[in-house]
Parts: structure tokens; C-alpha cells; sequence
């Protein structure tokens, strides 16, 4: 508990998300009868970490780059202790994945020259770096999961194609 509510500070004081701050506190409310119970969790990957990989294959727009980052996140949640994204979906809008918390730490990690973009986002060099020194921790099968599922989102033309794609891949359907 007492990590949440210093990463709902460090949102607001670093990364100058409120949005984030009141996603993590509404968490910690709803959530509270377990998490005091819980010890502080060492992240194997935070967001930060997240955006770098999702990043390293390409430049995207921001449809693609929120997409990509919760697969990430959802496939690497699954075997690895990850900083909670704070996805959450908008099927109606454009940007149908989105996460404050994300665009939050992205637009930080522009700020201090890991990436770079407006409205097409890549990494720097410097970025490039500190992305494969991430992925270097992953295996091989991982890797290649990975590439497959952004393979598979680079493919799709169409927001119809690539929201197919995602409601796909949550309800296996």
C-alpha cells in the first residue's frame, strides 16, 4: 500500500499526471483490505521499461504505440512482476487503449531524451540503448512472442482491423 501511494505521488510531482495519481489512490480504496497485507513489490519491468521495448521495433503513432504497450504489458504481467500501466479501454474512440500513465512517462521520457515525437514516436539512441539492455533480460521465446504480437498490429491497415485484432486477442474469440 505504501509503495501505491508513493508511485501516486511520483506521478503528480515527476510526471505531472493527476489522472494517474487518482487511478492509483482509486486502486489503493478499492483494493485496500488486500494490499496491506502485501510486501513491496520489486518490478522485474516498469513503465518506463514498457514504453522502451514497445518502442524499439518502430516508429508509431499513438494508436499503435498504446496498443503495442498493453500487449506488452498484459504478455510480460504474465510472467514477470510489472508496474501497473493503468490501461483501460475507449472502444468508441480512436484511441481505444489508453493509459494516462503511460503517455505520462512517454512524454517524460521525451523530455529526457529517450525518445522522441509528436505525433510519430521513436527512440533516441540513447533510447535504443536502454531498450535492448531491457530486452536483453527476456528469452529468446519471449522475444519472439513479442515480435510476433507487434507484427501482427503493424499488419492491420484499418482501426477496425487492429480493434478486431485486440478484442481478439483479450476474449479469444
Amino acid at each position: 500500500m505504501k509503495q501505491l501511494l508513493s508511485e501516486a505521488v511520483e506521478e503528480t510531482e515527476k510526471y505531472g499526471s493527476l489522472f494517474s495519481t487518482y487511478l492509483i489512490l482509486k486502486k489503493c480504496n478499492a483494493e485496500y483490505d488486500s494490499l496491506v497485507k502485501e510486501t513491496e513489490a520489486n518490478y522485474s519491468f516498469s513503465v518506463d521499461d514498457i514504453i522502451l521495448i514497445s518502442l524499439s521495433y518502430k516508429e508509431l503513432n499513438k494508436t499503435q504505440f498504446f496498443v503495442i504497450s498493453f500487449l506488452i504489458c498484459d504478455y510480460l504481467s504474465s510472467r514477470y512482476i510489472t508496474q501497473d500501466c493503468l490501461f483501460y479501454f475507449r472502444w468508441d474512440k480512436r484511441i481505444f487503449i489508453y493509459s494516462p500513465r503511460t503517455e505520462a512517462h512517454l512524454l517524460y521520457l521525451i523530455k529526457t531524451g529517450y525518445a522522441e515525437g509528436y505525433k510519430y514516436f521513436k527512440l533516441t539512441e540513447k533510447g535504443k540503448v536502454e531498450a535492448e539492455a531491457k530486452k536483453s533480460l527476456l528469452s529468446t521465446m519471449e522475444k519472439i512472442k513479442i515480435d510476433d504480437m507487434i507484427s501482427c498490429v503493424l499488419s492491420k491497415n484499418r482501426l477496425s482491423e487492429l480493434k478486431k485484432y485486440v478484442r481478439s486477442y483479450i476474449f479469444g474469440k
